[in-house]
């Protein structure tokens, strides 16, 4: 197969256009203050975690292989190791992956005047390819 200039521009628009398009889920741990029962929480990366996020298992159990939603669309996370390590990868809710997962920084989250703070532990990069 042979390419031309042509080709190349064509490839490198489609390649930009589904960068373009990627979304982000956050994920973390919360931090009950009145059970002191520590969850995994997950959440859309670039809107508060507070009222947006989705409580998926306490932080002794895996996040992943458990579906949750976040607004209509169903995901998983998976590629973690051990009982409590953070997903490397994001799933749609027919099992394909569509995103890999990184670690942050550990910022801390204050929700309801620390009611239930928030660590962020990391964020997952979907890209739609739309």
């Amino acid at each position: 197969m042979q390419l031309n200039v042509g080709s190349l521009v064509l490839l490198g628009i489609a390649a930009f256009t589904s960068l373009a398009s990627a979304q982000a889920v956050a994920f973390g741990q919360q931090l009950q203050n009145n059970d002191q029962t520590n969850h995994w929480v997950t959440w859309v990366e670039g809107e508060h975690a507070c009222p947006g996020m989705q409580v998926l298992d306490v932080l002794t159990k895996s996040p992943c292989n458990q579906a949750f939603s976040l607004g209509e669309v169903m995901y998983t996370f998976t590629g973690c190791s051990g009982d409590s390590g953070a997903p490397t990868a994001i799933l749609d809710s027919g099992g394909l992956q569509i995103g890999g997962c990184s670690a942050n920084d550990n910022n801390k989250i204050n929700c309801h005047d620390g009611l239930h703070d928030i660590i962020k532990h990391g964020t997952c990069v979907i890209v739609t390819g739309a």
